[in-house]
């Protein structure tokens, strides 16, 4: 019921399931992970109109916890405002470059760190990350992106830098939320599975110079991509 805000309330999604919201973590922190992941997932479109009003009433919750997430999202990134009014962010060509950009500089600190400073566990998730790589299906684009996601989220935790990762995260949300993946390229990911196999070779061996420039490579490839494929959508 809308304005329910009690420990454990349930919230109904715009897609109409219904989750609920951990009571651990209080009311606006949960409804700020639900609406993150909405926005992540699509469910809640680029350019979509974000009214407080209308969000409280879709997701069965008061204004107050609302008007947070809002506020966190769009230090997030992930929507903007338009005078007063809160929209899902829409990226134009220009603004998905500068996140590449800034993606290529960070993975490849992100990769340097973890070939200086991983631990004998962090080896044994990279390669648990490389093993579900290896079984995906390459037409399958919510699978290639859940496997991409869990290698890069290992590489970052083995850079034991707070900063890196906490960045890192960010701009995965922001890409996450662009049309299409890279990975769907075809051969794409036979590619980029090469290269997660290669930068994780160089950190298990100590070699921070080669981890850090194959993941240059890496980035510097998907970024290509991504604007091959807006000039795609341009030209049609």
């Amino acid at each position: 019921m809308p304005g329910n805000t009690s420990a454990g309330a349930a919230t109904a999604t715009p897609g109409g399931a219904e989750r609920r919201l951990d009571s651990s973590a209080g009311i606006a922190a949960g409804f700020y992970e639900l609406m993150r992941a909405d926005v992540i997932a699509g469910r809640l479109v680029p350019g979509q109109r974000l009214s407080e009003a209308s969000l409280s009433r879709q997701y069965g919750v008061s204004r107050s916890p609302v008007r947070e997430a809002l506020a966190s999202l769009e230090r997030d990134g992930l929507i903007e405002r338009r005078g007063l009014v809160a929209h899902v962010r829409q990226r134009s060509a220009d603004e998905t470059l500068d996140i590449y950009q800034v993606r290529i500089y960070l993975e490849g600190a992100i990769a340097k760190d973890a070939a200086q400073r991983r631990h004998p566990h962090d080896l044994r998730r990279l390669e648990s990350a490389l093993q579900f790589g290896r079984t995906v299906d390459p037409t399958d684009a919510d699978a290639l992106m859940t496997a991409n996601r869990l290698f890069h989220d290992a590489l970052a935790q083995a850079s034991h830098n707070t900063t890196l990762i906490e960045l890192q995260d960010r701009l995965t949300a922001q890409v996450a939320t662009l049309p299409a993946t890279t990975l769907s390229v075809p051969g794409r990911w036979t590619q980029a599975q090469d290269e997660h196999e290669r930068i994780s070779s160089a950190v298990a061996a100590g070699d921070a110079d080669t981890a850090q420039g194959i993941a240059d490579q890496h980035m510097t490839e998907a970024r290509d991509i991504r604007m091959k494929i807006y000039e795609q959508d341009y030209r049609a």
